[in-house]
């Protein structure tokens, strides 16, 4: 029994362990989820804004539902900034590669 567990030891030690080596094509698919993140930028800013909006709309006019939807739009796009800013290190930190 050792001989054969000595002899799978020998057999592994032999396989090679390449480094990995990015698939062709990946620039792309980096450069698509670049313009993703950017997007998302964008979008938590502008709802951030029209937040705002209606949040100062339903004061002027003493709307008070759509005042606090506005909070609401505002403290979203916030915490969508704050998941935004924290998402690559807590990714990162997770999948073990550092940060």
């Amino acid at each position: 029994m050792i001989e054969h567990i000595e002899t799978a030891q020998f057999i592994a030690q032999q396989i090679p362990n390449p480094g990995p080596v990015a698939p062709p094509g990946s620039e792309k698919i980096l450069q698509a989820v670049g313009h993703a993140k950017w997007g998302a930028g964008i979008a938590l800013l502008v709802g951030f804004f029209i937040g705002l909006l209606v949040w100062a709309g339903g004061r002027w006019v003493d709307h008070h539902r759509a005042g606090r939807i506005g909070v609401i739009m505002m403290l979203c796009a916030l915490g969508g900034a704050l998941l935004y800013g924290i998402g690559h290190q807590l990714i990162s930190h997770f999948a073990g590669t550092g940060g």
